[in-house]
């Protein structure tokens, strides 16, 4: 079943090369339908993992490479889950989104299933050479979205997470290349390697192994100062690209911090933990006064996703079940809350003067970044913070200091949306004080499903924290 998950969206997007790139309409319905087959297969598992007598974990495992100890292993549980979940939920999302004039949706579409299928399979790979090589591939979607060789700003952006996603993937590399050859143990799964490393391993050595991995992670979450990347490459990209970019490429990284850093090297862990929460609080107030001096959105919403994984490294450094919760939870309020930002933003593209609907979804983004209760970002921000505030008091205090950044930065936005485009001379219209056009019926479903999403997130967190809790219980003895 996990195969079957994993390879389903590369082999759609090799159907869609039979498929004429001009008929248009036929890729666009076909691309939603197959989009589809992932999201209900992974639905089917929750009844699973939140029954009475739930299952732990579902695995695949089977002997790859003997000589070197690599195995096939892919496993999906309580940590994983939601995060699969959301990849193919906002997979069936972006392609809701109507191709723009000119574009090439037959690419942008093969690219867009390619890339939902390797982040599929590096939330599921458990061996670390196998989850190496899904890593790797999770970066080559991004340059080829960007199309680097149409414009010089877009080869500089390229260029510039070309370099980010190479150091990123040599950082993790060494850090497992260390790790393997420290024990003398073959490629194994991160549960299989706990035990070994615990009584195996030497503090020094996990440090440098951690040191490693934590570079590598950095690069990808972003954590500052390694963000550069992402401020050039969110202009360049299709809005559906920005959109998994923020819902499940950001993920994987705090995800891979998680299983392969902080689960297996816990000396290393307890020698990073202020590393770890002064990384959070420097990424929470960084992004959000970058955010609040930003003036394109698409570079707002990056630098505001930088507040959501501040706060999930403060959650993992605080080192409870709780926080660590708090944290997953944070970064499936990242997935939800900026697609929404990133699709509004889509969808008020040229426009000047916002009046009635639009002006009440941005109401409701700002209801979302400022976490308030009812939003998914609430959930993630009470569990982490009253855990933080406990063990980094004054750490955590960067929590308020961001939220108060973010709440000037949208009351400054909504009143200058309030009162529309300040002109000398009214009684010509120009192209500048257009007013809302209605968009297309994809893209208004897009932000619906997106919202609806985001309330079931705030408001159904029983279900989801009843998947995430069991796993956490059952991996906090590794963490601690």
């Amino acid at each position: 079943m996990l195969t079957t998950l994993m390879l389903f969206p590369g082999v759609a997007a090799l159907l869609l090369i039979f498929i004429p790139k001009d008929n248009q309409k036929l890729l666009y319905k076909l691309n939603i339908a197959v989009s589809l087959v992932p999201l209900i297969m992974v639905l089917l598992t929750w009844p699973m993992f939140s029954a009475q007598e739930p299952i732990l974990s579902i695995l695949e495992r089977k002997e790859w490479i003997p000589s070197l100890g690599v195995s096939y292993a892919l496993r999906l549980d309580g940590v994983n889950l939601p995060f699969i979940t959301m990849v193919t939920f906002l997979t069936v999302v972006v392609n809701l989104i109507p191709p723009v004039p000119g574009e090439n949706l037959k690419k942008k579409s093969m690219l867009l299933l390619i890339w939902e299928a390797t982040l599929i399979g590096g939330f599921l790979a458990q061996d670390y050479v196998l989850f190496l090589m899904f890593w790797a591939a999770t970066t080559v979607p991004i340059y080829l979205l960007m199309e680097p060789s149409t414009k010089p700003e877009k080869l500089t952006a390229a260029r510039s997470y070309l370099l980010s996603g190479l150091v990123s993937i040599v950082a993790l590399g060494v850090g497992l290349l260390i790790l393997s050859s420290s024990i003398d143990t073959p490629a194994l799964a991160a549960e299989d390697l706990a035990n070994t490393i615990i009584t195996h391993l030497d503090p020094n050595t996990q440090w440098w192994v951690f040191l490693a991995i934590f570079v590598g992670c950095a690069l990808r979450i972003p954590i500052f100062p390694f963000q550069i990347w992402l401020r050039l490459t969110i202009g360049h990209l299709p809005v559906s690209a920005g959109i998994l970019l923020m819902g499940g490429f950001m993920p994987l990284g705090v995800y891979t911090l998680l299983r392969f850093a902080l689960m297996l090297l816990p000396d290393a862990m307890i020698a990073f933990t202020l590393v770890l929460a002064a990384a959070g609080a420097v990424n929470l107030i960084f992004g959000a006064l970058a955010a609040l001096g930003a003036e394109e959105r698409n570079q707002k919403a990056a630098y505001q996703s930088m507040v959501y994984t501040g706060i999930a490294l403060l959650g993992m450094a605080s080192n409870t079940m709780e926080a660590f919760t708090g944290s997953l939870y944070t970064l499936l309020a990242l997935g939800t809350a900026m697609a929404f930002s990133l699709t509004l933003t889509h969808l008020t593209s040229g426009q000047t003067s916002l009046q009635g609907w639009p002006l009440v979804l941005y109401g409701l983004e700002a209801a979302q970044q400022l976490r308030l209760p009812g939003f998914p970002g609430f959930i993630g921000l009470l569990l982490v913070f009253s855990t933080a505030s406990g063990g980094f008091p004054r750490v955590s205090l960067a929590i308020i200091v961001a939220l108060f950044f973010i709440a000037i930065d949208y009351a400054r936005f909504l009143a200058g949306i309030m009162q529309g485009p300040h002109r000398k001379e009214p009684t010509q219209p120009t192209d500048s004080c257009r007013t809302f056009r209605s968009p297309p019926l994809g893209t208004k479903m897009t932000a619906i499903l997106l919202l609806s999403g985001s309330l079931l997130l705030g408001c159904g967190c029983e279900l989801i924290l009843g998947v995430i809790e069991p796993a956490i219980t059952q991996i906090m003895p590794l963490l601690n």
